[in-house]
């Protein structure tokens, strides 16, 4: 695929005026860029292959709005670069990954790519990195004004007061007290307990 014909593709699902840098990211690399059905568990990742010629595989979640589609390739497109420079002797979100991974989003910060109030969150979640961009409560709510998915009736659950009872995953659960980012939550039997990401999305009950 030449570099037009991956643009046509991929300037879909990214922000204005990006596409033509990702393409040259990707292009240059012997990577295979693969945009898969939206996983419960994970947003993107990077693995290390044994195809000849294409050693490097990303998968992104192909339901992410633009800007959250793009930060996570970001995200994995770093791992890519540590992985070159560093094998497997560095630690995967240590601070050579950090390093690299703030490096890679200048140019994005230059273009101004992200809304004001994007970019402000953006910076500060850039300071300090998480494994994963909704380990950032802040970010994830930033992040999901620019949602376009269609309003299904779901709530966070940080919006719930505690002791109100929530249908997720096909279970009915009781909110709990807050640990740090999540919620400690049982059954209505009270046999099992769950920690729940403040921001996952639950119905009431």
């Amino acid at each position: 695929m030449n570099k037009e014909e991956f643009v046509s593709v991929i300037e879909s699902y990214l922000p204005e005026n990006t596409a033509d840098t990702v393409a040259n990211w990707v292009l240059e690399k012997p990577l295979m860029l693969k945009i898969v059905n939206d996983r419960k568990t994970k947003l993107g990742d990077f693995r290390v292959n044994k195809i000849k010629g294409r050693p490097y595989t990303i998968t992104i979640n192909g339901g992410l709005n633009k800007f959250e589609f793009l930060i996570t390739l970001v995200h994995e497109f770093a791992h890519l670069d540590v992985y070159e420079k560093y094998r497997r002797r560095v630690r995967p979100h240590g601070e050579e990954w950090k390093d690299i991974y703030r490096g890679l989003m200048i140019e994005y910060f230059e273009l101004d790519v992200f809304p004001k109030k994007l970019a402000i969150v953006l910076l500060k979640h850039m300071r300090n990195p998480k494994a994963s961009s909704h380990g950032d409560l802040n970010l994830v709510r930033a992040l999901a004004v620019y949602d376009n998915k269609i309003e299904d009736g779901s709530v966070y659950l940080e919006d719930l007061r505690e002791g109100d009872s929530f249908f997720i995953n096909g279970k009915v659960l009781i909110k709990g007290d807050k640990r740090r980012t999540r919620y400690m939550c049982s059954e209505l039997n009270g046999k099992k307990r769950y920690t729940v990401n403040a921001l996952a999305k639950v119905f009431r009950n």
